[in-house]
């Protein structure tokens, strides 16, 4: 018989995240959720395990902050000896540009270099998969502006959009997460590994983060005919981390379910290249943990 499928999901506790969990929990793949809050990631555990009668594994963690990054990926590890499926999901839009304890701008910090150095970190495991695949969520809010490495993190300006309502930091991190992406796709080829991303689409979802307007107004537009719902948002999660169909996938951005074209700049090796190193840099590695990992 072979091993159960593994599948590690940050963001996990609450709309697209908690309905991928259930999903592929549902399809017997052991799901591992990753979420900050013990009482709202007990209370998914507990949905989880009602609605499929297989009970997933819980590691707590503040994405925020890189060390609590690495500690989580640490934990999964000892635990777990492979990741088949590593989905990248966990994600906010702050409305003020605030520094976490370490330094980083928060939408930046918790948006992409947590993406960034989870998967860097969970690299063992995803290696000693059969056929591993990343799946990275993202947003066509990348397509507002193209990254500007002069102001990666707001240090220069922090512009804000009038519609939606959100800063243009939104927008960067889903640029830098998109970039990543297809930069994984490249590096991993060799190994098998594949890396994709995805933009669910607007799904209203209401956070414990959000004040109580943004939740009042969330409410409000789940009853536009362009909202969809955190299930039909799952969609693609499920399909791109676990459908057979999807195995040799790489390197593609799908939006709402069906491939698309993302930014020009995503396609812009040298842009990929520098955000790539300037990400090295930030989060601390020495060197690149792929060719590290590779030379092993």
């Amino acid at each position: 018989m072979s091993q159960q499928r593994v599948a590690l999901i940050t963001g996990a506790n609450n709309g697209i995240g908690l309905a991928a969990a259930s999903r592929l929990a549902a399809a017997d793949i052991r799901v591992v959720m990753i979420c900050r809050s013990q009482a709202r990631g007990e209370a998914a555990v507990e949905v989880i395990d009602r609605r499929t009668g297989r009970r997933p594994a819980l590691i707590l963690a503040d994405l925020l902050i890189q060390a609590e990054v690495k500690r989580a990926a640490q934990a999964f590890g000892e635990q777990f000896d492979q990741l088949d499926m590593l989905i990248n999901h966990a994600g906010f839009a702050f409305a003020d540009r605030q520094l976490t304890a370490e330094g980083f701008e928060r939408t930046f910090a918790l948006n992409y270099l947590a993406y960034f150095t989870m998967t860097m970190e969970l690299l063992p495991q995803l290696l000693a998969a059969p056929k591993a695949r990343i799946v990275n969520t993202a947003s066509n809010a990348h397509t507002w502006t193209p990254l500007d490495f002069d102001n990666l993190q707001g240090e220069r300006s922090f512009p804000k959009r009038r519609f939606p309502p959100l800063p243009l930091m939104y927008g960067w991190t889903n640029m830098a997460r998109i970039m990543f992406t297809y930069e994984l796709a490249r590096r991993l080829a060799p190994e098998g590994i594949t890396a994709t991303c995805h933009c669910p689409g607007f799904v209203p979802v209401k956070r414990s983060g959000s004040s109580w307007l943004q939740n009042a107004m969330m409410s409000v537009f789940g009853l536009m005919p362009s909202a969809r719902t955190p299930e039909q948002g799952a969609d693609t999660i499920e399909y791109l981390a676990s459908a057979p169909e999807a195995a040799t996938l790489t390197g593609v951005y799908y939006r709402q379910g069906q491939l698309a074209e993302s930014h020009p700049q995503t396609h812009d090796q040298a842009a990929r290249e520098r955000l790539w190193q300037e990400t090295l840099r930030l989060t601390g590695y020495p060197s690149d943990p792929i060719e590290a990992i590779r030379g092993a």
